[in-house]
């Protein structure tokens, strides 16, 4: 893991810089596993900015994105297992994922971050992701 760290921390850390970014926020798994990529990016990235509190939430069993074939199905899958803690303002986020499919997941997650009023400029960022209009991505 540390050598994906190593890869992308300085392009992150420019992007953060070029764009004026002045918060972070790290998209929640929705999978328990034993090593969780986004909390060893979080830790490992090394980003000296605040982090807003993204939270997955559900039922007994959640629902994975990866699972879900239809677009519709992710973007309500997005819009009801995401949710916000706090109140903090930031003018610029940079919302980042471990892997994008539809991008359903990072566009519900900005569009709650706009209508709270965390921030105003979103900017989200993916490890992975298809060069396809639409994928479904089976091993992340």
């Amino acid at each position: 893991m540390r050598i994906l760290n190593d890869e992308i921390r300085e392009k992150i850390e420019e992007f953060i810089h070029i764009h004026h970014i002045n918060a972070v926020g790290f998209v929640s798994p929705a999978i328990r596993r034993e090593i969780q990529l986004m909390k060893v990016l979080q830790i490992g990235l090394k980003i000296n900015l605040p982090v807003i509190n993204i939270l997955k939430i559900g039922g007994i069993i959640p629902v994975p994105q990866k699972s879900l074939s239809k677009l519709v199905e992710r973007i309500s899958n997005a819009d009801n297992t995401f949710m916000l803690r706090g109140n903090q303002s930031f003018k610029r986020l940079l919302l980042i994922d471990d892997a994008v499919g539809s991008g359903s997941t990072l566009n519900q997650i900005a569009a709650k971050i706009k209508k709270s009023g965390v921030a105003e400029h979103i900017t989200g960022v993916a490890i992975v992701g298809s060069f396809k209009e639409f994928d479904v991505i089976t091993d992340v």
